[in-house]
């Protein structure tokens, strides 16, 4: 179990880091205008990132416990990804109680990720069935020519 945790948080790790690259270059495309700023206050604006991007990432640990339902895998997963974006946006001061607004475009933003990293590791998982059942088909014409 140490060595799962271990992957899920060294891939959400990278793909923080990854995640946070592709912002910065959004950000030089359309608005080049903030880049002084953040590169000013460069830690306070890649750490919350990465942390968010960490956190959706290290949760699909819940992927891992095959007893549970997908859709139930799936809906806790979202959930606490939503609840780690809520806490490091608040905890580093990227919303506000005053200011609520920015918060469904964020999620919405946000749950496109997921959605991104749900569609990459269900066709990862895909390639590997395909790779196990050709493994499969392969011994089991294998066998029958045996016998044959």
């Amino acid at each position: 179990m140490l060595k799962l945790i271990k992957k899920y948080l060294l891939e959400g790790i990278g793909w923080g880091c990854f995640i946070l690259v592709m912002n910065m270059v959004c950000d030089n495309l359309f608005r080049p205008e903030i880049l002084p700023e953040i590169f000013e206050n460069f830690i306070f604006y890649a750490l919350p990132q990465i942390l968010i991007i960490m956190g959706f990432v290290s949760t699909c640990i819940v992927y891992e416990v095959e007893r549970l339902h997908i859709g139930l895998r799936m809906l806790i997963h979202l959930a606490s990804s939503i609840t780690i974006l809520l806490i490091v946006g608040f905890s580093f001061g990227i919303y506000s109680t005053q200011n609520l607004s920015n918060i469904p475009i964020d999620i919405l933003n946000n749950m496109l990720i997921i959605f991104a990293l749900w569609t990459y590791y269900y066709l990862k998982e895909r390639r590997e069935l395909q790779q196990i059942n050709a493994k499969l088909l392969e011994k089991s014409l294998e066998q029958q020519s045996d016998t044959e």
